[in-house]
């Protein structure tokens, strides 16, 4: 089904804000293109489970101060677990196609989910052509 051509003007209008809109928040947004450090992750579940039991310890002793430490621990290894990691990788946070020995697995791999999308959807549209 064919768009008319005031249909098509305002659908490229959209398609024109939106992706202006999509760049401003990507650029806002400090740290999108950071990865999640396995090792904070990992020792924060560690934390929760040791706070999760110093909790039903002290709720079985009825100490409420050891509750409290027990809760206190918890909130802090679900801190620990969303920190992102500080030490950078450079070959990681490249830009997929800027390394001209990247293979095409590699670099698809790299690729964030908008990104993938606005490739998919240039594809479909030069396919339409």
């Amino acid at each position: 089904m064919a768009l008319s051509e005031h249909e098509q003007r305002l659908l490229d209008e959209m398609e024109r804000s939106f992706y202006q809109s999509e760049a401003d928040v990507m650029q806002t947004v400090p740290g999108a293109r950071c990865r999640m450090n396995y090792r904070s992750l990992v020792l924060g579940i560690v934390v929760v489970l040791v706070g999760l039991g110093v909790l039903v310890g002290g709720v079985a002793a009825q100490q409420l101060w050891l509750g409290l430490i027990g809760f206190a621990a918890m909130l802090g290894g679900v801190m620990l677990m969303f920190v992102r990691g500080s030490e950078t990788n450079l070959s990681a946070d490249a830009v997929p196609g800027e390394n001209p020995g990247d293979s095409g697995a590699q670099s698809a791999a790299r690729e964030s989910f908008s990104e993938r999308m606005e490739r998919r959807w240039d594809e479909r549209m030069e396919g339409e052509r």
